[in-house]
């Protein structure tokens, strides 16, 4: 039985062995490195205990705490969740494998014997969970695979340290050491996909926002051309207005038109402005009332959705102070509400309708244009990916109301089907 398990174990070992060393050399990760040479030393351990191999159990046992911090900081991401802690979690693990070695180098083997490594393991634990608490998802395999090692280490102390054998079980270490390296592996495994996607989100991110800035730059010289000609179209509806004024009194309805054209004149010069200076680092935040900005975009759209018989309601029901950037928030509720009106078009809805309802620091943009499909609902706010037809949209409208909420304004945006359209929720953290 004993060759039969020993065969075993070393079968699974060798995989996982070599399963660590192969990633760490594709993608030298070094928690990878970390995990294989602590795997390497309960190896030597298991050698040792079945007698194959003639060395002494305590020098794999050295390699095994040494390695079990470094790959403990490694995989938990200390640098990030616990920064300030980081270098004295390293000093301690050091410096407890160093006593070890002195205590058995000085020949006090009976202070090793009657170490309870079951707390040093405990404490590791805790670590991970509070890393878990702290946002790190996959902590939760390694405070399952060590928390596997705490109870068999636990039970390794008590019968080592005060002679109670509460569970007769020749091989619990071995058995305990194959569970929780199964499953580190596989959460290894998870984390580096995880890095991965990260770091390849980063360099989209990156290339976004270079592509981005270098529409600023492009914005910035249109703006230049267009400043002028803006200005004489403006000063002409400046001059209509007074000759309307002066000889045709009772004339209302041109005047309407006339001042509608003027406030598309200064959202148009606005807006070039707002585009140019996203990405400037010395934007001044103001205080507002999403009331404010509300009505101020619906006086801007308001015409063209009335023009096309689109019902525009705005219910708001608990109005609320931002201190952050106006004309960006602005820029977001038209796009929504400029997409809104496409996807009506589109599906040739019957009396179609918009609505706006502000509640407890949440805005809600919400239509009747029949949803988007499931399958894609998750896309949308993806740079490039548009649900119109081509030539039509560029895919940037919700990505860069997502980044502007998110980056600029501490806020999130969310979309989901509801009835009979879409409902996109902004809600202000």
């Amino acid at each position: 039985m004993n060759e039969m398990f020993f065969g075993f174990y070393l079968g699974v070992f060798s995989i996982i062995l070599l399963f660590n060393l192969l990633w760490y050399l594709y993608n030298k990760e070094k928690a990878y490195l970390y995990y294989f040479f602590l795997h390497l030393s309960f190896v030597l351990i298991a050698l040792s205990t079945f007698g194959v191999l003639d060395i002494p159990i305590i020098f794999a046992a050295f390699f095994a705490v040494f390695f079990t911090f470094l790959f403990t900081k490694e995989f938990l991401n200390l640098d990030k969740y616990y920064k300030n802690f980081t270098s004295k979690f390293l000093y301690f693990g050091f410096g407890f494998t160093a006593i070890l070695v002195v205590l058995f180098l000085t020949d006090n083997q009976n202070i090793i014997k009657n170490i309870p490594f079951s707390f040093l393991i405990f404490a590791i634990v805790l670590l991970a969970f509070n890393v878990y608490k702290k946002g790190f998802e996959l902590a939760k395999y390694f405070v399952i695979a060590w928390g596997v090692n705490y109870f068999i280490v636990l039970l390794t102390d008590l019968n080592r340290i005060f002679g109670i054998d509460i569970l007769h079980f020749e091989y619990l270490s071995q058995v305990g050491n194959i569970l929780e390296a199964t499953i580190l592996s596989f959460a290894l495994f998870a984390k580096t996909k995880t890095l991965q996607e990260e770091k390849n989100e980063k360099e989209k991110m990156l290339i976004h926002q270079s592509r981005l800035a270098s529409m600023g730059e492009m914005l910035a010289n249109i703006s230049h051309q267009w400043r002028q000609p803006l200005n004489r179209i403006a000063s002409f509806i400046m001059n209509m207005q007074i000759h309307i004024m002066d000889n045709y009194e009772k004339e209302k309805f041109l005047l309407e038109k006339l001042e509608e054209s003027q406030a598309q004149l200064e959202y148009m010069s606005n807006t070039i402005d707002d585009f140019t200076n996203f990405y400037k680092k010395d934007k001044k935040k103001e205080k507002f009332n999403i009331s404010q900005i509300i009505n101020n975009t619906s006086s801007i759209i308001l015409p063209t959705l009335n023009s096309n018989k689109i019902d525009f309601i705005i219910d708001i029901k608990n109005d609320f102070e931002l201190n952050s950037y106006p004309k960006e928030l602005a820029q977001v509720l038209l796009n929504l509400i400029q997409n809104a009106k496409d996807a009506i078009f589109i599906n040739n809805v019957e009396n179609p309708r918009i609505i706006i309802v502000v509640e407890n620091k949440t805005i809600i943009v919400k239509d009747n244009a029949k949803g988007i499909d499931e399958n894609i609902l998750n896309k949308i706010f993806e740079p490039y990916f548009t649900t119109k037809e081509k030539h039509k949209g560029t895919g940037l409208g919700l990505y860069m109301s997502k980044m502007i909420l998110e980056k600029n304004m501490n806020a999130s945006i969310k979309a989901k089907n509801i009835n009979e359209g879409i409902e996109f929720k902004i809600e202000f953290k």
